[in-house]
């Protein structure tokens, strides 16, 4: 049954919180982190927001909750903010576009990533808004973004429409600060000694 959880959830890569490197990201709360991972928030329908520059982490962090989540009989999915969006206006010009808006507010958890990578146009911010309002109080979703909170009108296109998915994301939320050095920067610097 986990394991058909864990591939309903189309992870791109399986990770554990286990393999991921805390003492290299001294801004993550790792106490906090831990605590997601036992996946209250999830009952709760609080969502998680992991900030940071690329490279430190923060898919890593999404993808150990997730199979957290998957783990404690959590129905959870997986996708790319521009993914998403792409998957939302091809079922808009296919006319089913409420079968996947049905679909995304039957998990338990809804992990966004890599959101702010690429300006959404105004059909698409507007269907990500509908996704998040729907999951507003009903459902948890996790957004890894590599933009602080005052660059997303640049992702949205709109000051209006950002104002509001903000206030739906982070009522209940838990803000998880990823700073630091890439790792993927730093593996390459090592490969060359």
């Amino acid at each position: 049954m986990i394991e058909r959880r864990i591939k309903d959830a189309k992870f791109p890569a399986t990770k554990s919180l286990d393999s991921f490197d805390f003492k290299v990201i001294a801004s993550l709360n790792k106490t906090l982190t831990m605590e997601l991972a036992r996946c209250a928030f999830v009952d709760r329908r609080e969502n998680v927001i992991a900030l940071g520059p690329s490279g430190t982490g923060k898919t890593h962090v999404a993808l150990g909750l997730g199979l957290a989540a998957c783990q404690k009989g959590l129905k959870v999915r997986f996708t790319t903010a521009a993914a998403l969006v792409h998957e939302l206006i091809e079922a808009a010009d296919e006319r089913r576009l409420q079968r996947i808006q049905k679909l995304l507010a039957s998990q338990d958890l809804l992990i966004i990533d890599e959101l702010g990578f690429v300006p959404l146009s105004k059909t698409g911010a507007e269907l990500l808004f509908e996704v998040i309002s729907q999951r507003y109080e009903r459902g948890s979703i996790i957004i890894t973004s590599n933009l602080p909170f005052d660059e997303w009108t640049e992702v949205f296109g709109s000051e209006r429409l950002t104002g509001a998915i903000l206030d739906r994301l982070t009522h209940h939320v838990h803000i998880l600060e990823m700073n630091g050095e890439s790792f993927r920067l730093r593996e390459s610097r090592k490969a060359q000694i």
